[in-house]
C-alpha cells in the first residue's frame, strides 16, 4: 500500500523540529552560557585584512577592549553601531581597543572602513569559518551571521560586560562606554 502525500507531509513536518534540534546541539554552547561575566573570552581565530597569520583572541590580551559584534557592516543598524563606537567614544579609542567583529570578509571590512573613513577601530572577520560565532554561541547558523552583541573584556580577556541585543535593535552604546570607563578606573 502506497502512503498518501498527506501522510508524507505530516511525517516531514514532524521530523523538522528534530532536525533543527540536532543542528543546534552541534554548537559549542549557547551565548548565555558562554558569555557570562567573569568567564574568559573563548580563544577564537579571526581574520584581519592585510595581516597574516590569523589573529586569535588570546593574541589581543593586555588592554581593556570593547567588542562590538554586528551581523553585516553594510546594513543600516550595523553601520550606525559601528559609526557610533568610532565617533562618540569620548577618547576611549586612545586608551583601549574598540573592536568590530562581523561576518563580512576581512577585505569587505577594510573597504567599509575606507569608505566610512573609520581609522580608530580594529576590524576582525569571523568569515569564512565562523570560529568566534561557534565558540561564543553567537552564530545564527541558519543565516550565517552573528547576533548583535557588545562585550567588554579586561586586559586578561575576562568578560566584564555583556549586552546581547534581541531582534534588530541597537545596543546601549552609552552604557557600554560608561562601563568601559568604570573598568579602566578600577585598574588604576
Amino acid at each position: 500500500m502506497k502512503p498518501s502525500k498527506y501522510i508524507l507531509i505530516l511525517v516531514a513536518i514532524s521530523v523538522l523540529p528534530f532536525t533543527w534540534t540536532v543542528s543546534l546541539a552541534g554548537q559549542k554552547g549557547n551565548s548565555e552560557e558562554v558569555l557570562q561575566i567573569g568567564n574568559p573570552l573563548p580563544n577564537a581565530t579571526l581574520k584581519q585584512y592585510g595581516r597574516r597569520p590569523d589573529i586569535r583572541l588570546d593574541d589581543i590580551k593586555g588592554k581593556v577592549k570593547i567588542i562590538s559584534i554586528v551581523p553585516q557592516l553594510n546594513t543600516p543598524v550595523c553601520d550606525e553601531q559601528t559609526h557610533r563606537f568610532s565617533e562618540t567614544n569620548g577618547g576611549l579609542d586612545k586608551i583601549l581597543d574598540i573592536i568590530t567583529i562581523s561576518t563580512n570578509s576581512a577585505e569587505g571590512q577594510y573597504k567599509f572602513a575606507q569608505k566610512a573613513k573609520i581609522k580608530n577601530l580594529i576590524f576582525l572577520s569571523d568569515a569564512p569559518g565562523f570560529d568566534f560565532g561557534n565558540k561564543t554561541g553567537l552564530l545564527n547558523g541558519s543565516f550565517g551571521y552573528l547576533k548583535r552583541t557588545v562585550l567588554i573584556a579586561d586586559e586578561d580577556n575576562i568578560i566584564r560586560y555583556v549586552d546581547l541585543v534581541p531582534g534588530g535593535g541597537m545596543p546601549d552604546i552609552k552604557k557600554a562606554l560608561a562601563q568601559a570607563r568604570k573598568i579602566l578606573k578600577e585598574k588604576q
